[in-house]
């Protein structure tokens, strides 16, 4: 209880872990006489099976770490800790040794992952297994050259092909899937006052791993896009959400098959790049932009023009670039959020670009910018490890207007229908909204389409096989 305090709500204070220990829900270890605790038999099963397996994950990660930082061991990841090692050295074993923490909390750990079942059963199971190895060699009185041989074990890797139906040579569409690391944050509310009549913003960070590759465009200039992985979501806004319109109705789930899309929205740096490349079928200026800065979004950007950026892409890498369905965009700005916005239930300037002089929800007023910033210069992202879903540009969909959600498709495709002159089908659809707009409009769900106007639409690419 102490080390989670200690490492994850540092604002909490000695009142809230009383109520813990005065719950019911732990007992005293009569046996040995000692201030010791241990839960009511059955709870901690409880606990595990209600709490999501991500903040699980996040309480082993963050306990572990401050244990291994207070002990003077380096380590990258929990599971250095969870078992001995025969080849650590006497100053290590010795650290170990006075941190009494680290044999509860393996402990504790273990009991944790065999009850999520599954990988995380299997990884306690080895867990264990090398504990035993490790004590039965201690017990042995064994030098180090007695130590038992070097085991083999078989693992498996992955290679991701993304293929063009037309590219003749399949082996140049390979890329090569690696883990980055980022920061996600989320803004939780907190009432304040005596009589809790004010509203505190507080944001909550954490860490967490996604896959990306990286697409090489020349002098030094690079395209990263990360593997949103498949699943089923719940599309458009319920009647009650703030700010909602009758085009984010009704609500319908759509299944979306995985794909990978941009870590940030174009750069002016990789606009440059791919309009020096040769046209497909139209011109392209090589700096629309009104907002200068290489690692600023490009704007001003038309909807042909932005397939044209997709086209040459394909073209240069042999890969089959394209602008994103509506609900892939939608799925991916959510990350697995129902919220609003993947922050939250409401916004604020610390963490997007938008016009803060207007409010969401239990927001404030903040900075207006009155211009773009540069991508991912707020240094958070969402669940999926996508920055900027929210503000900065506008970005372009392949799917033509409709009005509403009746009769969308729900496998993931755009939604395109025939322009023509008597419907709303000429007009091409925009998501996210930018630097100038309400926060109310860069709402996950918002929807919104050209209107003859460009000077803050951009764009962000996806890659792989349309649904």
């Amino acid at each position: 209880v102490h080390l989670i305090q200690q490492t994850i709500l540092k604002e909490s204070m000695q009142v809230h872990v009383a109520e813990v220990f005065m719950s019911g829900l732990l007992k005293r270890d009569k046996a040995t006489n000692t201030a010791n605790y241990d839960f009511v038999e059955g709870v901690r099963d409880l606990l595990i099976d209600s709490v999501p397996t991500p903040d699980v994950d996040q309480v082993l990660h963050e306990v572990s770490q401050y244990i291994a930082k207070k002990a003077g061991i380096s380590i990258k990841n929990f599971a250095a800790l969870l078992s001995p090692d025969p080849e650590w050295d006497d100053e290590t074993k010795e650290k170990i040794k006075q941190e009494t923490s680290i044999k509860s909390f393996a402990k504790i750990t273990t009991d944790v992952l065999k009850r999520l079942g599954g990988e995380y059963a299997e990884f306690a199971e080895y867990l264990e297994k090398k504990s035993q190895k490790s004590a039965n060699t201690q017990a042995s009185n064994k030098t180090p050259d007695d130590f038992p041989p070097l085991e083999d074990f078989n693992f498996e890797i992955a290679n991701v092909v993304i293929e063009d139906d037309e590219t003749e040579d399949k082996s140049e569409s390979a890329v090569d899937i690696q883990p980055f690391e980022f920061e996600v944050a989320t803004i939780e509310l907190k009432k304040t006052g005596f009589f809790r009549d004010n509203t505190e913003l507080i944001i909550k960070r954490r860490r967490q791993q996604a896959y990306a590759f990286s697409e090489n465009l020349g002098d030094g200039t690079v395209l990263e896009m990360v593997q949103i992985p498949t699943g089923t979501f719940t599309m458009g806004a319920p009647e009650t959400e703030e700010g909602s319109t009758d085009s984010e109705c009704p609500e319908h789930e759509v299944t979306v098959p995985t794909f990978f899309m941009g870590k940030y929205q174009v750069t002016q740096a990789q606009w440059k790049f791919v309009a020096s490349l040769p046209q497909v079928n139209r011109e392209l200026k090589p700096d629309p932009s009104r907002f200068k800065g290489d690692n600023r979004p490009v704007e001003q950007v038309t909807w042909s023009d932005a397939v044209e950026f997709c086209d040459r892409l394909s073209q240069y890498n042999k890969r089959n670039y394209r602008l994103p369905s509506e609900a892939e965009w939608e799925y991916a700005c959510r990350a697995g959020t129902t919220t609003p916005f993947h922050f939250g239930e409401t916004i604020t300037s610390d963490l997007a670009n938008y016009n803060a002089e207007y409010t969401y929800g239990a927001g404030t007023k903040s900075t207006y910018r009155k211009g773009t910033t540069e991508v991912g210069s707020f240094g958070v992202a969402n669940g999926f490890g996508l920055y900027d879903m929210h503000g900065n540009v506008w970005e372009w969909c392949e799917d033509t207007w409709h009005s509403n959600y009746k009769g969308a498709p729900t496998d993931g495709r755009a939604w395109v229908e025939a322009e023509n002159s008597d419907n709303d089908n000429r007009y091409r659809l925009l998501r996210g909204g930018s630097w100038n707009y309400n926060p109310g409009n860069c709402r996950s769900a918002y929807r919104n389409y050209y209107s003859n106007i460009y000077y803050n639409i951009g764009l962000r690419v996806v890659c792989g096989v349309s649904p």
